[in-house]
């Protein structure tokens, strides 16, 4: 909620707060969270942690600071999900190339998952990481040629209802991971292979690759290899969307406030939505969280932060 709309909810019960005293408030809220923040950005952020997704948003910034044109700048807010752990890290950086990944991923190990961004495609070249690609965002783009292509985007969105029904019985039955892969190299393999050859007979009778069903064939083809690699481990998910859905909460942001007052301010948003985001993921409640940690903070012993992180925190709190 944008800080204009605070002040008039606080107005509304008649009380009467200036702009600076909430950017204060909130400015002072993320100074006492640094130090749970750099705990957690140390959890998530090892060198082995087996399974991590990865994507990034756009974020308009006040930039007071350049010299000609508008005074807004589009940063990136990138996120990094731990979905073993259940973990979401969000980090505010300028820009969205190879080095704005790098604090994160240059000494990553184990299964990197994106979409089809060629940042993340470096990455997953690097030793000791298998990429690995979203199957959402290959399906979506078979959905987006329906209307000029309807025949074989039935067919391709057919095959991956299959692959996906199988997922859903995975997660119904609650399934451990050596069983989701048996079901998979039992079940999900001969569909994925029979959409892997239809696509590869398909291409050559397209007129031209740039349209929908082209670049949708095309985008499935170029990633096969990585779109597959979820059927060999039962620990992988067939998406990204669990990672997708902890960005929402941003773009529903972006219609509400539009813009962060500085590049500060978006380190500060990235803050926020990392340790709210994982209250989430572990159903703590975030406002008694909040509340507890705010409290606690100014005289806690910084040898036990770690107890202070949300997955940690519901534990600690339920111990007789």
């Amino acid at each position: 909620m944008p800080i204009h709309r605070q002040m008039q909810k606080f107005g509304q019960s008649g009380i009467f707060l200036s702009e600076n005293t909430i950017g204060d408030w909130i400015n002072g809220t993320c100074r006492s969270l640094t130090a749970i923040y750099d705990e957690f950005r140390s959890s998530i952020v090892k060198p082995a942690c087996g399974y991590m997704m990865a994507d990034e948003t756009h974020i308009t910034v006040l930039d007071s600071d350049k010299d000609k044109g508008k005074k807004s700048h589009i940063g990136f807010m990138w996120s990094y999900c731990n979905p073993g752990d259940r973990l979401v890290f969000f980090e505010y950086q300028k820009g969205r190339g190879n080095k704005h990944a790098r604090p994160v991923l240059q000494h990553y190990k184990g299964y990197l998952h994106t979409d089809g961004y060629n940042v993340y495609k470096h990455y997953g070249h690097l030793q000791g990481v298998t990429h690995v690609n979203c199957n959402a965002h290959a399906r979506r783009k078979f959905h987006e040629a329906k209307f000029t292509d309807r025949k074989r985007s039935e067919h391709a969105l057919e095959l991956y209802g299959r692959l996906y029904g199988i997922e859903s019985y995975c997660r119904e039955q609650n399934l451990s991971f050596d069983e989701r892969t048996r079901i998979r190299q039992e079940k999900s393999v001969p569909i994925f292979d029979e959409l892997a050859t239809w696509v590869k007979e398909q291409i050559p009778k397209l007129t031209t690759l740039r349209s929908p069903i082209g670049k949708a064939m095309a985008y499935f083809s170029d990633r096969e290899k990585q779109l597959g690699v979820f059927l060999q481990d039962g620990m992988l998910l067939m998406d990204t969307n669990l990672i997708e859905n902890s960005i929402r909460p941003i773009a529903l942001g972006r219609n509400n406030y539009m813009f962060a007052g500085s590049h500060d301010a978006a380190q500060n948003a990235a803050i926020i939505y990392s340790l709210l985001a994982t209250c989430k993921l572990h159903d703590v409640n975030a406002y008694d969280w909040l509340k507890f940690v705010l409290t606690a903070i100014p005289t806690f012993p910084a040898s036990r932060i770690k107890e202070l992180l949300p997955q940690n925190w519901k534990a600690r709190i339920t111990e007789p």
